[in-house]
């Protein structure tokens, strides 16, 4: 046998060469490691030629290192972090299910994976649904699972919810757990009841049932223990076809009845009901089923959440409350609310653009207006504190229904199941690809994190497009806004002159934006409301009286009334004094406060287009909330991937730069179109890079590898790091990954491991040290692209250098070899005994043992 030692001179000397070899290359690599991280966009943009941009993977663009930016930047700052997110989803309404429905099995299954399916997939990753308890009036006629008259034991509850399997609600749901199970995403499901059972309410007029509703509460008292346990029933029901509840609000829309189901609360009688019934009931049956309060508007989230939270008793019941987005961003209110009770969660509830569907064609601008609505409300809903945002039906026909009061409305998908529209039987909506960039890249268990945004944006004065329902009327200072022009027409109805033909409006192609009496407001609040032909809330007469006009709805007999009061009469910051039109008793003629003048100031425009004047300098006009026309908001996920989603809603584009506070990295000239919502992501510093040191320390002095330490490194990466979802590629990106598959094929000894997860505490305690620290211009660190770059090189080194050495030391170890073996052979003919040596050598080795030692 012969065997290759190396004299330890030629060790050490190697060492030392392999050492300074790979300081060099740290050096000269350090930029390009810096360098190698990426910058991952996704953009979906209606440019000004037609042409659109949906969920489009664009360019990589590079981080590098800079200075912090002084201004027209987004800088992200990971070490503050805000509320976890629960997810993003919609509706698994009967209306819905029953499109989908008409569906091929092939094609339904299109749909699930559309919304549910994983993101590197072409799915939005969904892992949040609304199940309406009972019938809601997106159902083709109102049902209850207990329609029995004063069964207050429940014993005709249907306990197998059978309406629900038959219309293909419960397989919906059941297919969407399915595939969200393919990608480990659990969906969180919450149940909302439009109205109980007819008989557990109280009578209006003699008369019970689902679509009516007593005032100011429906539900009858005596029937509040049943009630609650009902909803237990429903959700044990639930539970046994494998669809567990996350949670329950108690009440869609409380201070709503519009003719559909519906069961009008308030605060107080709502804090008693969860306080002495549902609370109990839930904590005893269910205790791990969350209950949500409020579930309606947030311009009153602020005064419930206040009502609802008042008593500690019942406080403790509520985790949180619902929001829908139809009254208006409200973002103070938001605020307020979360500062009012920081442990307890907003969740956004429900939100669809209503009137019909649009379509891509011929109304692109429309049909984008309507997906950028949206986009903003997730937005600022995200910014200020919402945990999730929840779409309403998640499928519908082409005309918004079934709705047995015809409510119709728009979704993300629109089922065409005949194809007669030409676009094929799934007709994607511009909302879908706005919801993309939020539910695909901000998984369940996201942070938002500390965002700080220089950007100015020039914001244009507001128009007719600003003009959306339940926008409050208020008494403004006359300044010639569009939004303060009315015009009076044939039927009574009162309208914001413009609003028909402003496509941003919900006025649009609907006769225009009317003077509306709030129905189911508990303040005679008047608003703004896309006009309906002939309803008794928007039909007015204008009479003269002393000083002017006065304005009384027909209906109800009552007066157009100036009052001044708190913001919430106006769905304003409490803390604020508004000056808002009311419909209260009509007063003596020529009462102040019902006086106006409903013309210019040279007496002439009505009725064609006229201001409503009061003590001449203030006019009539919508309380329109000034959107912001760019924003952004970021997030980091569990595994490590900053998430930043940028909207731009104004005419022009928008630069600006991007810098990441952790890793002193950042991105100049960036811009977003028009038009335009952007997801941009990109890895996390620092925790990549420790362990790929450590695997680099590990070849470097030629530690033993085990396969299971390289299963362990593996899964601690999969902690830090994570494909990036986009528009359906799951492509390997430059950042990501660098250092795996060098992990699988070497491993990582269990003691590196250990070495590597010290030293990364290490660096995150001196880390945190150093932010309250001011830093001279520090190099940026190492990512996982750079890491992976050195430790192919320093294998590369190490290898190369030991087979040199190898094979230096082989040669003289070969010569001595071979002059043995002359010897031998020398003396072999001399004698037999060395013969059984000698043959089987030759027999079995071609190459000399040199040259297989480097092999």
């Amino acid at each position: 046998d012969v065997r290759v030692r190396f004299p330890p001179r030629i060790v050490a000397v190697a060492a030392a060469a392999v050492l300074a070899m790979l300081m060099a290359l740290r050096i000269l690599l350090s930029a390009a490691v810096a360098a190698a991280d990426k910058l991952s966009l996704t953009q979906s943009a209606r440019f000004k030629d037609g042409s659109l941009h949906l969920l489009k993977q664009m360019p990589d663009i590079d981080l590098v290192p800079m200075d912090e930016p002084d201004d027209t930047a987004l800088l992200i700052d990971a070490s503050e972090t805000y509320q976890s997110i629960v997810g993003f989803g919609g509706a698994f309404t009967e209306a819905a299910a029953i499109n989908w429905r008409l569906l091929s099995p092939e094609e339904q299954d299109e749909v699930i994976r559309l919304y549910f399916g994983s993101p590197e997939d072409g799915g939005h990753g969904y892992s949040l649904g609304r199940v309406p308890m009972n019938s809601c009036d997106f159902s083709p006629a109102s049902y209850n699972f207990d329609n029995v008259t004063g069964d207050q034991d429940l014993a005709h509850f249907d306990t197998g919810v059978k309406h629900d399997v038959e219309v293909g609600m419960i397989p919906m749901i059941q297919a969407a757990m399915k595939e969200a199970a393919k990608h480990d995403t659990k969906i969180s499901l919450f149940a909302s009841p439009w109205s109980p059972p007819g008989w557990m309410k109280l009578p209006v007029d003699g008369k019970q049932g689902m679509t009516i509703s007593a005032s100011p509460n429906c539900l009858n008292p005596d029937m509040q223990d049943a009630w609650a346990r009902y909803f237990s029933a429903f959700i044990s029901a639930y539970s046994a076809h494998g669809i567990p509840m996350w949670g329950v609000t108690v009440q869609n829309e409380p201070e709503a009845a519009v003719g559909w189901e519906a069961c009008l609360y308030t605060a107080s009688f709502m804090a008693s009901f969860v306080r002495d019934y549902l609370g109990p009931t839930l904590e005893k049956e269910h205790p791990d089923v969350k209950i949500i309060g409020f579930d309606h508007n947030k311009d009153h989230v602020l005064e419930w959440a206040r009502e609802l939270y008042a008593d500690d008793a019942a406080r403790r019941y509520f985790s949180g409350v619902g929001v829908h987005w139809y009254g208006g961003l409200n973002t103070e209110n938001l605020k307020l609310t979360h500062l009012l009770a920081p442990e307890k969660f907003i969740l956004a509830t429900e939100a669809c653009n209503c009137g019909g569907v649009v379509y891509e064609e011929p109304d692109i601008a429309q049909w984008w207006s309507r997906a950028e609505s949206l986009g903003l409300d997730i937005l600022e809903d995200l910014r200020f504190w919402a945990v999730g945002w929840t779409d309403w039906n998640l499928v519908l026909s082409t005309k918004g229904g079934p709705n047995h009061l015809k409510n119709l409305c728009d979704a993300n998908i629109i089922v065409d199941a005949s194809n007669e529209l030409n676009h094929g039987k799934l007709i994607m909506q511009a909302s879908y690809y706005f919801m993309g960039h939020f539910s695909r890249f901000i998984p369940a268990g996201s942070l938002r994190t500390k965002l700080s945004n220089s950007v100015q944006v020039h914001t244009p004065p507001i128009a007719a497009d600003d003009v959306k329902n339940g926008q409050a009327l208020v008494m403004a200072p006359c300044d010639g806004d569009p939004a303060e022009r009315w015009q009076a027409s044939d039927d009574g109805s009162v309208h914001v002159v413009g609003t028909e033909s402003a496509i941003g409006s919900d006025g649009y192609e609907h006769g225009g934006m009317c003077i509306d009496f709030a129905a189911d407001s508990s303040m005679k609040k008047l608003q703004a409301w896309s006009c309906w032909a002939g309803s008794p809330n928007q039909v007015y007469n204008v009479t003269k009286v002393p000083g002017g006009e006065r304005i009384i709805n027909v209906a109800r007999g009552q007066c157009v009334t100036v009052v001044k009061g708190p913001g919430t009469i106006a769905g304003a910051d409490p803390g604020t004094t508004v000056t808002a039109a009311q419909l209260h008793d009509c007063k003596e003629p020529g009462d102040a406060s019902q006086t106006f003048q409903l013309s210019n100031y040279d007496g002439g425009g009505f009725p064609g287009n006229f201001p409503i004047r009061w003590e001449n300098d203030f006019c009539l006009q919508p309380r329109i909330e000034q959107v912001p026309h760019f924003d952004s908001v970021s997030f980091i996920s569990p595994k490590g991937v900053h998430t930043l989603v940028v909207m731009n809603i104004g005419e022009q584009s928008v630069s600006f730069s991007l810098y990441d506070q952790a890793s002193k990295l950042g991105a100049k000239g960036l811009s977003v179109p028009s038009h335009a919502i952007q997801t941009y992501t990109w890895p996390a510093s620092g925790q990549l890079s420790v362990q790929a040191h450590a695997l680099l320390r590990a070849a470097a002095v030629g530690g033993a590898v085990e396969e299971g330490a390289a299963a362990q490194y593996a899964a601690s990466r999969s902690t830090v790091e994570e494909p990036m979802p986009g528009s359906g590629d799951a492509g390997h990106r430059p950042g990501y990954g660098g250092g795996l598959p060098l992990a699988r094929e070497a491993g990582l000894v269990a003691e590196e491991a250990e070495e590597a997860e010290a030293a990364q505490a290490a660096d995150v305690a001196a880390a945190q040290r150093m932010q309250a620290q001011p830093q001279a211009a520090p190099r940026a660190p190492p990512s996982a692209t750079g890491d992976a770059v050195l430790v192919v090189a320093a294998l590369i080194i190490v290898a190369t250098a030991t087979g040199l050495l190898a094979h230096s030391a082989g040669r003289r170890q070969w010569r001595a070899v071979a002059s043995r073996e002359a010897l031998l052979a020398e003396e072999h003919t001399q004698g037999a005994d060395y013969a059984p040596f000698i043959a089987p050598r030759n027999a079995s080795h071609t190459t000399r043992p040199g040259a297989r030692a480097l092999t």
